[in-house]
């Protein structure tokens, strides 16, 4: 699994097995806020950021559940 993932994203979770890697990404997709100011786009791309990680990590988001977190 950690082949599949970015030196940076392979660094920070050498040391952790799949269920904690996918727990950790899935806690920060759903706590994901838009920040005040920042520009809608650069937040969209954020989630769809976490949503494609977590689908590397052969955890894949049911579409209506991905097309939710990214409108919420």
């Amino acid at each position: 699994m950690l082949a599949s993932m970015s030196p940076e994203l392979q660094g920070q979770h050498e040391n952790m097995d799949a269920h904690i890697i996918i727990y950790e990404n899935s806690k920060e997709l759903f706590r994901c806020k838009m920040t005040k100011g920042s520009l809608v786009n650069t937040h969209v791309l954020k989630i769809i950021g976490y949503i494609e990680k977590l689908g590397q990590l052969g955890f894949v988001m049911d579409h209506e559940l991905s097309v939710g977190l990214v409108l919420q």
